[in-house]
Formats: C-alpha cells, structure tokens, sequence
C-alpha cells in the first residue's frame, strides 16, 4: 500500500510520527508532502526564531525503508487563487456560531487575510446573522466541489499513485490548500482521511472547506465540535485516540535522577516542579509568573528548602529568557525544544517523569504531563482569562478534572508543599483524563495501530489504480514542485 500525507508545515511530522513508523513496520511506503520551503533563506529566518525544522523528519526517513518526504506546491490556478477570499470568510463564519466558546479567538488573524473592503463587510451585523449558521458552509461547500480541481495538483497525486492520502490539518486558517488536495485526491478516486493535529485546531483555526471521506478525531469532545461548529457528518467522524503520545505510554527514564538534574543544572540534593510554558500566541511572556512562583516557593519553604523551579521555555517563545537569571529557576533546554524524535521525546520524558509535579498555564504540554502521570496544577485568574477563558480548549482541562487549580501563586505553593509531602489528590482524575481524551479505546491500545488499520481498510485495490505517470516518477530524497521534481 502506499499512502500520501499532505501537511501544511513540516513540523506537523511530530504529530503524525507514529503512524508513519507504524505504516513502515508494516511495509507500506508513505510519501509525505509539507508546505515548508527548505532553501537556505528560510531555515537561517526559522532558526532564528528557534524553529526545529524537519528534525524528527529526518531521523525517520533515515532509519524507515519506503519513506519519500518533500515540498508539497500550492495550486496556482487562477481558479484556485479566487477561492482563497471565499475560504476566509466561512473560515471566520464559523467563529459565529452561537455554540463557538471562543468566538473572538483569533479571528483578527482571520480577517486580516481578507481585503479592506470584506473586512468593513464582515462588520454588518445583517451579514453576520446570515453568516451565523450552517447554510453559507454547505453553500459554499458545493462551490468548492463544482470548481474544477488544481491540475497541478491533480498530476502530482497521478505521479505519485497513492492507495490512500491523509491529509493534515484540514482547517488551517491561511492558504488552507489542504482543501485543494483533498479536492484533487477525490477526483481521481483516491480515498481521503482528514487529520486534525492537536486538541485546540477545532476552535482556534479555520474551517473544513472540503468535507474527506473520514475525519480522523482524538475523542468524542472533539467530534461534538466538528460537528457543532464544522458541520462535519457524524458518520464521517472516526475517534481513534492521539497518535504522537504512543510512546509516552512505554517510556521510561534512560538515566537516573543525579544524571537527569545535573543535565539540567539542577541541585542534586532537592526536588523539582517543573513550568511548563505556553505558545506566545497565547502568552507573549511568562516572565513576571515564574518570578512570582520562585519568591511565592521561596517563602513558603524557608532556609533554603524550596524546590528548585525549573522551566521549559516554548520552542516558539524562548528569547523572552535569554537574560533571565533568579535564584532557585533553572532554565532547560535553554532554547526550548519540541519533542519530534526519538532522542528530543527521551530527553522531555526524562524531565517530565522525574519531577515532583508540573504547572501550566495553558499549554498542550499538560496532555504530555498527563500521560507520565505527574501531578498538574494551573492558576485560573481574571490576569490569565485571555490564555484560558477566551480559549475554547482549556474547557477540556477543567472538565477532565485532571488539575489542582490555585488563584494565586501562594496557593500554587501550598499545593507544592503538599504534593511533597505525598498527597496526590487528582491520580485517579489523571487516568480518567486519559481514558477519556487521549486513548479513549482504552490505556492498553496504542493508537497508531488503530489508525494505519482505517488506512488499510479504505486503500483502494492496486487493480484500480492510476496509471503513473514517469515524469513525475517519485525519487527518495527529492523536492516536489509546481513544476516536477527536483534533485
């Protein structure tokens, strides 16, 4: 079998790792598309911002026989380019939704994507009252399949020859041409699954422009907002789990903790909490908490005895502690990082498993904390609201249960000292959550399996495949343009 993924940024690999080394182990052949331009220009912009580009794509490809990755092009169809105004504006339709818990979520982002004139348009409260229910999605759903396909994407998937594509995430928010692939993949007859990356896309991203044939989905909370918001058919929806954290479930330390604290600069003779920062698209610096938490740790374990406060900048956001220095926090990694390899998943478990107990914000990293079974605490305040009430994913945390929620960092604090002691109020909601959100076919089954299992199943048979076309003949190691592929 061979399968296509199409992704958006090349580091959408992280989420899709498992299933790709899943799919190898079976021996099938995957080729895997994304929208990241690797010229020289690019990588040194993105380091710059401490991006790790294709790290964990890499190793993959290097250590996984059948594996083909490259650039996937944008259609550049003249009919393809006038949808892009369409797409925007039922992308921000679905922030009106009446059931939306965000409906003021990065909708600024959205709009700016439209021209003035549809920017002033979209401020009419007639037309958002048009635009508020299910009827503009459906209509302009029927555009989108009536458009005629990207050639130029319909003769990359003809090179390529695909049993079944998966396509990821769907409803990006700028340039979601996933749409234009899945519509291509379709009109060749190639079986589609769409993939969403992460707990937060159904709320604070785009829209689904074009419905796949299956809509692969963590839980059953996330397909209720496919279908609330997305209008995504129940029938279409398969719950499978998260792939990406399979391997958290089998992992343990790869060293002991003298070994774990001294890499990270730690003092050997004392606990640690571990702070687990959020994307600075939800919080520009988190700065002033961690210095308030250290002073709040300080005072409550007098003479020395706090436990050391070790944070985990956000590979997005780690200039904001370039010059940080306080006594009792400890920086690791300095420059963030984002587990997407084996090596950079065994260094965050190791710090993960080994801590007394973590603290967040609001950041994707709590599902990781959950799974290694590490106590999780969180402030909820009027000075946070902007990073989780206005957030329609943080609802998900709360209702799980999960955390211990302070209102202020001395009860953070108190809560540290308790934990210490061996009070661990939340385990039992900790396995609930997890049951529940993110291996909801139950703690014993990976999810990868299950996953490349749909894949197999909805494959077409060899017997009615596309006849290739040798031009576009697929090269390990190549890069997939507009006009062919590139050595």
């Amino acid at each position: 079998m061979k399968v296509l993924m199409v992704v958006q940024h090349i580091n959408f690999f992280r989420n899709l790792d498992n299933v790709l080394r899943e799919l190898g182990r079976r021996g099938h052949e995957v080729v895997f598309l994304h929208g990241t331009r690797l010229d020289a220009a690019n990588i040194e912009r993105k380091k710059q911002k401490a991006v790790f580009l294709g790290r964990g794509l890499q190793v993959a490809q290097s250590e996984i026989q059948g594996v083909t990755t490259g650039y996937r092009p944008e259609p550049p169809e003249t009919w393809q380019q006038l949808l892009a105004t369409g797409r925007q504006i039922v992308n921000r339709a679905s922030y009106l939704r009446p059931a939306h818990p965000a409906p003021d979520r990065t909708v600024e982002g959205i709009e700016k994507e439209l021209s003035p004139q549809w920017q002033e348009r979209l401020q009419s409260p007639v037309l958002r009252r048009l635009l508020r229910g299910s009827l503009p999605l459906t209509a302009w759903r029927w555009v989108e399949e009536a458009v005629p396909p990207s050639e130029t994407i319909v003769s990359l998937i003809k090179g390529i020859d695909p049993d079944v594509a998966l396509v990821a995430p769907v409803i990006w928010p700028k340039g979601p041409v996933e749409a234009d692939y899945i519509h291509a993949a379709r009109s060749l007859g190639v079986p589609t699954v769409g993939y969403v990356n992460s707990w937060d896309n159904l709320t604070s991203k785009g829209t689904v422009q074009i419905l796949p044939d299956v809509f692969v989905l963590w839980n059953e909370a996330l397909a209720e907002e496919a279908v609330s918001l997305h209008d995504v058919p129940y029938g279409r929806i398969r719950v499978t789990g998260a792939p990406h954290l399979d391997g958290l479930f089998e992992m343990k330390p790869s060293a002991g903790r003298a070994a774990v604290l001294a890499s990270m600069g730690c003092p050997p003779d004392k606990p640690y909490l571990l702070y687990l920062c959020s994307s600075r698209t939800l919080i520009q610096s988190e700065v002033a908490t961690v210095t308030a938490m250290a002073d709040a740790l300080a005072a409550r374990f007098p003479d020395g005895a706090a436990p050391t406060l070790v944070v985990r900048p956000h590979p997005t956001n780690p200039h904001v502690w370039e010059d940080y220095d306080h006594p009792g926090v400890v920086l690791y990694p300095k420059q963030g990082d984002q587990a997407d390899s084996p090596d950079s998943w065994q260094d965050y478990f190791n710090q993960l498993s080994l801590a007394s107990c973590v603290f967040g914000l609001n950041t994707t990293a709590f599902l990781e904390a959950v799974v290694a079974d590490r106590p999780c605490l969180t402030i909820v305040s009027d000075e946070f609201y902007g990073a989780q009430g206005r957030t329609g994913h943080f609802r998900h945390l709360l209702k799980g249960d999960f955390m211990e929620v302070s209102p202020d960092v001395q009860d953070v604090a108190e809560r540290v000292a308790r934990i210490l002691g061996g009070t661990d109020e939340k385990a039992a909601g900790r396995r609930a959550f997890v049951e529940w959100f993110i291996r909801p076919g139950g703690l014993a089954h990976p999810v990868s399996p299950i996953i490349c299992d749909l894949l197999e199943s909805m494959a077409r048979p060899r017997a009615d495949s596309l006849a290739p076309a040798p031009a576009r003949a697929l090269v390990p190691g190549c890069v997939y343009t507009a006009d062919g592929v590139q050595r």
